[in-house]
């Protein structure tokens, strides 16, 4: 296997709604002070100085400000510029956006896509952030995708499934050369701004599993050459023992940047730790209790129409990116990664023949094996749903509608309406009729309510949002739909 580049780690500063352009010149100005005499100490004790790459995030109105006070101060080469977010529309009458040409022009190197906040209080929904990192590649910008879970999230286990969720929705029109400029922030929604910081076990088990995710889709050296950063309550004390960690590449910082001292503290820190890379913990901080093993994987429990359906979906879905985006998340979570150990995956794959070797060599072993059991991967996948075991899909439906690469977002819409309304009808007939009502009966009533009750919302709330807020279950007992 081909060595694996070293990736530059990179600690980026949120200023969020904070600092107007007078505070960032000062803010700069105070930042330089600090690390001249940092440079000096470590000049003066001989240690290498490898400066992490380092970028600063100000609003809108504090951009050209604060670039012009980089050139004034020759720190050009030192700090790059960021944008908070971008509008996904390249020009016209929309009061109040900044396009992603703009930012280029400007001189902007990062942008921001998917940040919990934008997520909650503006919102806006999957497929819009997809079109976010679209246009800013294609503006010679590198996007920095943030993901993570909510507290409601880890409490009723979805864990890292969330996180991978919003990660493959935000990535569904890259290819593998667009992948490799992505960057990726992990941050926990609950630890953003309180003080609480995951157990370094946990933040190192989440980076795992988003790198072997993106190894799943886009194959080995992709993954290897992405880097994810780590935010959520970053500060100078916790820094050292984050950025030790496996798979770590940096830090995105929220509150912690406002302080130049203590940004730098960050940078300065993360400089100094020895960060062994490109290895994978032993164990995983995040379980899903609805997993299968790898017998009931192989042979899940489900009726031969469920088969029928799973073999012709596997034969007339397309390969496309979003696809295998899709079967990775399903291959999670169904059985997890386990099986990038070769016996593993001799154990899964009953196709693989003796050879161990040959297997062990392929730097893409996992995206293909995902790919050509696909059929396997979707029986499992349907065997899970019908048990009510996987977070925020009730139905079989729902999830063929939202993973089908050949319909445009107005059809998914439109097609999600209809698959949450049978869902929910359903469950509800099981639990209200106790058979007084013949189902076509209620269901024609119960649905022309339903759908009634969505006509004037232009099926914003079935688009798949990614919002950070744990959604439950229908209050309606679990039934499987037919």
């Amino acid at each position: 296997m081909p060595a694996r580049p070293r990736r530059k780690p990179l600690v980026v500063g949120n200023w969020k709604m904070n600092l107007n352009h007078r505070e960032a010149a000062q803010w700069m100005i105070d930042y330089s002070g600090m690390n001249d005499a940092w440079e000096g100490r470590m000049a003066a004790s001989g240690q290498p100085l490898d400066r992490p790459e380092i970028g600063i995030l100000p609003p809108f109105t504090s951009l050209q400000s604060f670039i012009d006070t980089l050139g004034e101060r020759g720190m050009g080469k030192q700090l790059a510029v960021g944008a908070q977010t971008v509008s996904d529309i390249a020009s016209g009458a929309y009061t109040g956006d900044i396009s992603a040409d703009m930012l280029s022009t400007l001189g902007c190197k990062y942008v921001l896509v998917g940040h919990s906040e934008q997520r909650r209080y503006h919102p806006e929904d999957d497929d819009t952030f997809a079109t976010k990192m679209r246009v800013v590649l294609d503006n010679g910008m590198q996007p920095i995708l943030c993901i993570g879970e909510t507290r409601a999230g880890r409490e009723h286990g979805i864990g890292i499934d969330y996180a991978l969720r919003q990660l493959a929705e935000a990535v569904s029109q890259m290819d593998c050369e667009d992948m490799k400029r992505v960057i990726v922030a992990y941050e926990p929604v609950w630890s953003i701004g309180t003080g609480n910081v995951p157990d370094l076990n946990v933040i190192e088990s989440a980076l795992a599993d988003i790198r072997d995710f993106i190894n799943a889709a886009f194959g080995a050296d992709i993954a290897a050459a992405v880097r994810i950063l780590y935010g959520g309550s970053v500060k100078p004390e916790n820094a050292m023992s984050i950025i030790r960690l496996n798979d770590i590449d940096g830090f995105l910082v929220g509150g912690a940047s406002l302080d130049p001292c203590s940004f730098a503290k960050i940078c300065h820190r993360t400089a100094e730790a020895s960060v062994t890379r490109h290895q994978r913990p032993a164990s995983r901080g995040f379980k899903r209790s609805g997993r299968m093993s790898i017998a009931e994987f192989k042979k899940p429990d489900i009726p031969e129409s469920r088969r029928v359906l799973a073999a012709d979906v596997a034969r007339e879905f397309p390969d496309t990116h979003s696809w295998r985006l899709s079967l990775a998340l399903a291959a999670y979570r169904t059985a997890g990664f386990s099986w990038l150990e070769v016996r593993a995956v001799q154990d899964l794959i009953e196709a693989v023949d003796a050879a161990g070797s040959a297997i062990e060599e392929d730097p893409d072993m996992l995206r293909d094996i995902i790919w050509d059991s696909r059929r396997q991967i979707i029986e499992a996948m349907i065997a899970l749903i019908e048990r009510d075991a996987v977070q925020g899909v009730y139905s079989v439906n729902q999830w063929l509608v939202e993973s089908d690469p050949r319909l445009t977002h107005d059809e998914r819409c439109e097609r999600l309406v209809q698959a949450y309304a049978s869902s929910t009808c359903r469950r509800a007939y099981h639990y209200m009729s106790h058979g007084d009502i013949d189902y076509d009966v209620f269901c024609t009533y119960f649905l022309e309510g339903y759908l009634s009750c969505d006509a004037n919302t232009d099926n914003r709330r079935w688009r798949r949002r990614g919002i950070d807020r744990y959604k439950s279950r229908p209050w309606f007992p679990s039934q499987q739909d037919e």
